[in-house]
C-alpha cells in the first residue's frame, strides 16, 4: 500500500465531518494541530476533539464513530485509551488519526492551534477561546517559573553524570546524560520564545542564533573527544541560559562548581 495522498486525507477528513454532524449526540467537532490551519506539509496526520452532548453517551459515540471509519477504512492499528478518552488509528495508508472525546459543557482549548469545524450549540468556540487566553495567562509564569527550578535542580546532576561516563568511556551513558541535559535547554528556550518543546516539536522556529547555539551541544560522534566537546558547550549553553533570570532561576550547583567537576575528571590520570 502506498502512502497517503493529500485528496486521501482530505477525503477522510470530509467523511469524518459528515458523519459525525449527523449523529444527535456529537454536538461540534474540533480540528486540532496543523488540521486547524491547514496543515504543516503532505505527511501531516489528522487529530480532532470530537464534544458530545453528555459524558453518559461517551462509550456508546465512541463506538458510533468507530463503526463509521470502519466502513470506509482499513486499519494497520487501533487502540482506544478510555481513561484518555482516546481513540488512534492508523490506516492502511498509513495516515494517523488521533480522536479525542468530552461533553460539550467541558470545552476547553489545550492546544495552542485548533479550529471548530461545527458546533450546532453555539457555545464551544467561546468556551475554547476563553480557556485558553486564562490558560497562557496562568501558566506562562507559573509554568516557566516550575521549569526553571526543575532545571535549575536536575540538569547539574546530568552534566556531572555525563563526565563521570566520558571518563570510565562509558560512551552510551555519557550521550545519554547529554541528551537529558540538552532537553533542559530546549525546554527553556522555547518557554522563553513561547514554542511547543514536546517532542522537539517547535525546535526548529527558534531565532537562528539559538539554533546555532543548539547544534554546537550536538555530539558528532561516540568519541571521548566529541564527547567533551558537547559536555562543555552544552554546560555554557545550560547556564548562559539560567543565569539569564539571576534569582529567578534559585541556581543550586553554579556554572564555577560544575565545570571545576568536569575538569577535575577529566584531568585525573586513573578513573574506574
Amino acid at each position: 500500500m502506498s502512502l497517503f495522498s493529500i485528496t486521501d486525507r482530505k477525503n477522510v477528513m470530509d467523511y469524518i465531518i459528515s458523519f459525525t454532524e449527523h449523529n444527535e449526540h456529537i454536538v461540534a467537532l474540533v480540528a486540532v494541530g496543523s488540521v486547524s490551519y491547514g496543515f504543516n506539509d503532505e505527511l501531516s496526520d489528522l487529530d480532532f476533539v470530537i464534544a458530545i452532548d453528555s459524558d453518559e453517551n461517551m462509550e456508546m459515540v465512541m463506538e458510533y464513530v468507530r463503526s463509521q471509519l470502519n466502513k470506509r477504512l482499513n486499519f494497520l492499528y487501533f487502540k482506544q485509551i478510555p481513561q484518555a478518552r482516546l481513540q488512534v488509528y492508523l490506516v492502511d495508508n498509513y495516515l494517523e488519526i488521533d480522536i479525542g472525546y468530552g461533553a460539550y459543557t467541558s470545552a476547553a482549548a489545550i492546544r495552542k492551534y485548533w479550529k471548530v469545524l461545527f458546533d450546532k450549540s453555539g457555545t464551544v468556540e467561546k468556551a475554547m477561546h476563553s480557556s485558553w487566553e486564562k490558560k497562557e495567562m496562568a501558566s506562562k509564569t507559573n509554568e516557566f517559573d516550575r521549569k526553571l527550578a526543575e532545571c535549575s535542580d536536575t540538569v547539574w546532576h546530568n552534566l556531572m553524570l555525563s563526565a563521570v561516563a566520558i571518563k570510565r568511556r562509558q560512551f552510551w551513558r555519557a550521550y545519554t546524560e547529554l541528551e537529558l541535559a540538552r532537553k533542559w535547554l530546549i525546554e527553556l528556550l522555547c518557554c522563553r520564545y513561547s514554542l511547543d518543546a514536546d517532542r522537539n516539536r517547535e525546535v526548529d522556529k527558534l531565532p537562528e542564533a539559538e539554533l546555532d547555539i543548539l547544534k554546537k551541544t550536538l555530539v558528532s560522534s561516540l568519541t571521548q573527544e566529541a564527547l567533551w566537546r558537547s559536555l562543555d558547550a552544552l554546560t555554557d549553553a545550560v547556564y548562559t541560559e539560567l543565569e539569564r533570570y539571576d534569582e529567578r532561576a534559585c541556581i543550586i550547583v553554579n556554572r564555577q562548581q560544575v565545570n571545576e567537576y568536569i575538569n577535575a575528571c577529566r584531568n585525573i590520570e586513573q578513573f574506574s
